[in-house]
């Protein structure tokens, strides 16, 4: 699969975790097109195949491993993630630790790790903010309970809708920027074909001149057109980063409610594990695997 890794660091990280694989008996495979991992190792024909997929420690990112994991999944494989530190195993572990792929969780309520995906609107184009400080902003999306009444929703989702505790059935999903709210959602399932007017600005191109119209969210208004996509940052319009939901991402039988029951904190009988779903392999300077595969 396409990434920032070297040639060299690529094939030496592939190489050392294939052999490993190959002595616990799997045969290795290196599929020819960068749109697979580097190596796929197979045992038996009940046994899931394996994606060898090598991580530096820039790779070692909400992004990177969602996407790589997913890959794997998709393929009905496990994902062998292999790097070269300590440090970078132990961010991988934390990444896909309890709770995986959340930058947190409590009380059933997440708190996501940003993105890189921009969040189509209804009705054309991309959610964006008006950012005027120094630097990027800091996007956090989170879920709460606040507010109870209506707030904007996709398709199909009842946002008005609570549960016996007078909690909403579905939870509030606020996205901030710079700790300063500028969106609430109906959930998760709203991120899908969430309405404009949720955020404060959209932008589209336009088919005709291809200049980019920021459109006031509320009420549609045109207050920004631009020749590209620097000149709209010039201006102070950023678009707003899809978080990173593990059921999006990974599949729904990685949704919540799916995985867990309730207050058990135990995977449902017949449901998928996620700990079953990677392995990691740390290869020392020399490219030996020291304790081998360490299970997740």
């Amino acid at each position: 699969m396409p990434g920032p890794l070297g040639d060299a660091t690529r094939r030496r990280l592939t190489d050392a975790a294939a052999a490993r694989l190959a002595d616990d008996g799997y045969a290795v495979a290196h599929p020819e097109t960068r749109a697979e991992p580097p190596a796929v190792a197979t045992r038996r024909d009940d046994e899931a195949p394996v994606a060898v997929e090598p991580l530096t420690a820039d790779d070692a990112t909400p992004t990177v491993v969602a996407s790589r994991l997913a890959h794997a999944l998709d393929r009905d494989r496990r994902a062998c993630f292999v790097v070269a530190d300590d440090a970078t195993a132990e961010r991988v572990r934390s990444l896909l630790a309890d709770p995986p792929l959340l930058a947190d969780e409590r009380d059933g309520r997440r708190t996501f790790h940003a993105g890189p995906d921009r969040i189509p609107v209804a009705g054309g184009g991309y959610a964006c903010v008006r950012f005027e400080g120094l630097g990027e902003p800091t996007f956090a999306w989170r879920e709460t309970d606040t507010p109870v009444g209506p707030v904007p929703a996709g398709p199909e989702v009842d946002a008005a809708a609570v549960d016996e505790a007078g909690r909403p059935a579905v939870p509030r999903l606020v996205c901030e920027v710079d700790g300063r709210v500028v969106a609430v959602l109906a959930g998760v399932e709203s991120l899908r074909e969430p309405p404009a007017e949720a955020f404060p600005y959209a932008y589209s191109r336009h088919p005709d001149d291809k200049r980019f119209r920021v459109r006031r969210g509320a009420d549609g208004a045109v207050v920004e057109s631009a020749s590209g996509f620097a000149p709209m940052r010039a201006a102070g319009y950023v678009p707003i980063p899809m978080p990173i939901v593990p059921e999006h991402v990974l599949g729904p039988a990685f949704a919540p409610e799916r995985g867990e029951t309730a207050g058990s904190g135990d995977a449902l009988d017949g449901e998928p594990d996620l700990d079953d779903a990677w392995d990691l392999i740390r290869v020392d300077d020399g490219g030996e695997t020291p304790g081998g595969v360490d299970p997740a």
